[in-house]
């Protein structure tokens, strides 16, 4: 599950994510990749980017400009992550310390915060100092799918059918979410494990929860997921066996504590079996514009990420 911003078609992000995943996957585990490469493992986009460019271009209408239009929809140029996912991929296995990163951070203008913060982000130390006016108005298709229900149950719709489907096949699952992403995935969850007209899927598990660069530990956000308001008993998913959270140094969004601590009480009442947080990992986006700690492809890409993924397929 990809995360908010402007997107290109979903056949363009789906081939930038494989080569992410696939690249480093490929250095740590040959054989975990194999089975992603030839199918034994499927990898499947949870894809709603068209909504979240479209939220993007009407937030700035200026930004259609530098857009393409296909079928009546807006998308991000196809292309443009290319040349920079190459050098991505070619960084060596061993070169993902901090003394690496500095050295990154020395040679290239450090955003060090999502794209449509760079010019107020500084000062904030997290997301929470903001309030939700303030997200939305940063992040617009953030914002609109945290307040509206239209656009809310646009995206849910979307990420619902692709996890519905294989928990009905009972398939294993590991899902894979960064950022905003991660938002939607915890209120389908939710939404499949708890309501009432999904009880047909309240005994499906999902084995394995990696969430990327997520703002769910977030004070702001955690009072705007779907179960903000249940009754206590109603409270978090229950359908999640393992949960891994993997956050980056100078990632924005992610200034708080992690899943651990803000979620304990899920662990504690057995609705999981267990949340780990890693250890804080460096990532090595380069874009045109600088680095991104925050970007997608840098956390894709990541030894840690990779290994983790490799255990589960290997499982």
């Amino acid at each position: 599950m990809h995360g908010r911003g402007a997107k290109p078609e979903r056949r363009v992000l789906l081939a930038n994510v494989q080569q992410a995943l696939l690249g480093r996957l490929a250095q740590v585990d040959r054989d975990a990749a194999g089975a992603l490469e030839q199918g034994a493992v499927r990898l499947t986009l949870a894809y709603y980017g068209d909504i979240t460019t479209q939220l993007m271009v009407e937030a700035r209408p200026e930004r259609a400009a530098s857009m393409i239009r296909r079928h009546g929809k807006v998308y991000e140029p196809p292309g443009e992550d290319r040349p920079w996912l190459d050098r991505l991929v070619a960084r060596p296995l061993r070169r993902h310390s901090a003394e690496d990163y500095r050295q990154l951070v020395r040679e290239h203008r450090n955003l060090r915060f999502l794209d449509d913060v760079l010019r107020v982000a500084s000062p904030l130390g997290s997301l929470t100092r903001l309030g939700i006016g303030a997200i939305a108005r940063l992040f617009p298709d953030l914002g609109a799918y945290l307040r509206t229900r239209r656009w809310g149950s646009a995206i849910r719709r979307r990420v619902q059918r692709v996890l519905g489907l294989a928990l009905r096949q009972g398939d294993d699952l590991a899902i894979v979410a960064h950022s905003m992403g991660a938002i939607v995935a915890y209120d389908v969850l939710w939404k499949l494990s708890r309501l009432g007209e999904h009880r047909r899927m309240h005994d499906k598990k999902v084995s394995l929860w990696l969430t990327l660069g997520s703002p769910l530990g977030d004070g702001i956000i955690r009072r705007q997921l779907y179960d903000a308001d249940e009754p206590d008993d109603g409270v978090y998913p229950a359908n999640i066996v393992d949960w891994v959270n993997v956050a980056a140094h100078d990632d924005f969004v992610v200034h708080h504590a992690g899943a651990e601590a803000n979620f304990s009480t899920m662990q504690e009442r057995g609705l999981v079996r267990r949340i780990r947080d890693l250890p804080r990992i460096y990532t090595f986006w380069v874009g045109p514009t600088g680095s991104n700690p925050h970007k997608s492809f840098g956390y894709l890409n990541h030894p840690a990420v990779a290994r983790t993924l490799a255990k589960w397929i290997r499982r």
